[in-house]
């Protein structure tokens, strides 16, 4: 099955879509993992003063951050086991994109593919160019997997990637698309997506950072 990538542009769902879908994937990662530091996956809503920026972050030295802004939306990823020419990934990067490119924090992370939709544009463009599809691997279809929006997706990759936290109980899939479908969070349906987590508050702050609706 395609997934979303520099090749699959069609498959990346619409900015409002894509905003949504970055925001309850925050949103769960918050539930399930209340360490900030060993989630996969991020969302602040105040990045800059007109920004806000959903992160990526396995670990082992891939990451992805897709800037909201007033200019649109950039995506930038970084697949550390792929190499390829950083004037290809962002050939024709549109100039209200270059601070966030050429600044930190990805000035120093890197960039394997570039993919954009400015406020005036209908469609999503990426640098990559010239570059066919059998020669061609930037990491993007990886990166990019749960951003279809697809909540059995985010539960079967959470599954795998929080094994241990699932030994105890059960992710429900009806609950992944109560969140997907933007449900506001009350603490019975935490508690019926992590039995185990106690400290309300800091996901209270959490999800005011996510932009997230709640009632905790």
């Amino acid at each position: 099955m395609k997934k979303p990538s520099t090749q699959n542009l069609n498959l990346i769902p619409n900015p409002v879509e894509l905003q949504s879908i970055c925001k309850s994937i925050a949103t769960l990662e918050a539930i399930i993992c209340p360490e900030w530091e060993f989630r996969y996956y991020s969302y602040q809503k105040k990045w800059s003063e007109n920004e806000a920026c959903f992160e990526m972050r396995n670990g082992e030295g891939d990451q992805m951050l897709i800037l909201f802004s007033n200019e649109g939306i950039c995506i930038n990823g970084f697949a550390h086991e792929n190499e390829v020419l950083l004037k290809k990934a962002i050939g024709n990067l549109p100039k209200g994109f270059e601070g966030f490119i050429f600044g930190e924090p990805l000035k120093s992370i890197g960039t394997t593919f570039c993919i954009w939709q400015t406020i005036s544009s209908k469609k999503w463009v990426t640098g990559a160019i010239d570059c066919s599809k059998n020669d061609y691997n930037d990491g993007s279809s990886d990166l990019l997997e749960l951003l279809d929006g697809n909540p059995s997706n985010y539960k079967e990759w959470a599954e795998e990637y929080y094994e241990e936290e699932f030994e105890e109980y059960e992710l429900k899939l009806e609950l992944v698309e109560k969140i997907f479908d933007n449900t506001v969070v009350f603490k019975e349906l935490v508690k019926s997506i992590n039995p185990e987590l106690k400290d309300f508050e800091k996901l209270k702050m959490d999800l005011d950072e996510i932009g997230y609706q709640h009632l905790l």
